[in-house]
């Protein structure tokens, strides 16, 4: 053999290994999708002081999880936690798995409605009932489709029933009623006269008057409430400023 030829079976010989290592290897298989439970967002509401140190429990879920750090707040902003727990909810003052189960842990529950994905909790006081715990909670579904731009959804937690008017409509609201009202009627400024009446017995007694600005393209809640110290009925507001898709 010559020379040239034995270098050509030489370099031969290193640019196979060579182009072999540079091979890409094969992309690993997806991971099966995982069910990333809920986004919610907390507030609490005619509760003395704030509501600190409370962790989300799956109690159904198939191994022991930690529960999930959460922050409730008085007011809406953008921020969320997302929570891997669909069905029921236990929230304890212990992220242990255990003291979902620990009556003495347990501050609050909750039931989220089949497909929910998307949610605003209100933490109100509780009952003061014995056994019962030291809240209770509404869900709200956070969803555009359920609460959309540019309306107020008004929810009743007083005991009577209460008439809303906002210029010349009425929106009538039974206790423990929650309904929308989309783009409600304005006057002067893009906002409405407002109104409120309550049943007493057989007569509507007036409990509010006021402006109510239209949302734009935010949102507002609006709870209806008996004061507990004059036993007034009264409405507060809550603006919802950060509304994602």
């Amino acid at each position: 053999m010559n020379i040239r030829r034995l270098l050509v079976v030489s370099l031969l010989g290193l640019v196979a290994p060579l182009a072999h290592a540079q091979e890409p290897a094969p992309a690993p298989a997806p991971a099966p999708a995982q069910d990333d439970g809920i986004k919610i967002r907390a507030i609490s509401f005619m509760v003395d002081r704030p509501i600190t140190g409370l962790y989300a429990h799956n109690p159904t879920a198939a191994a022991p999880l930690p529960g999930v750090a959460f922050q409730i707040k008085t007011y809406l902003n953008h921020e969320f936690t997302q929570v891997p727990i669909t069905g029921e909810v236990v929230f304890t003052d212990d992220a242990a798995p255990a003291s979902a189960k620990d009556p003495a842990k347990v501050k609050a529950r909750a039931k989220l409605p089949t497909g929910f994905r998307k949610g605003i909790l209100i933490f109100l006081p509780g009952t003061g009932r014995t056994g019962d715990t030291a809240y209770r909670v509404l869900v709200m579904d956070d969803s555009l489709r359920s609460f959309p731009r540019g309306s107020v959804k008004v929810m009743n937690l007083s005991p009577a029933t209460v008439r809303i008017r906002l210029e010349k409509n009425n929106y009538e609201y039974k206790s423990g009623e929650m309904k929308l009202i989309e783009d409600h009627p304005v006057g002067a400024n893009n906002s409405a006269a407002m109104m409120a009446f309550a049943l007493k017995g057989t007569e509507w007694q007036r409990v509010g008057a006021g402006v109510w600005p239209h949302p734009g393209d935010k949102r507002v809640i609006e709870i209806i409430f008996e004061n507990p110290q004059t036993r007034q009925i009264e409405l507060a507001g809550i603006r919802d400023v950060a509304v994602d898709n």
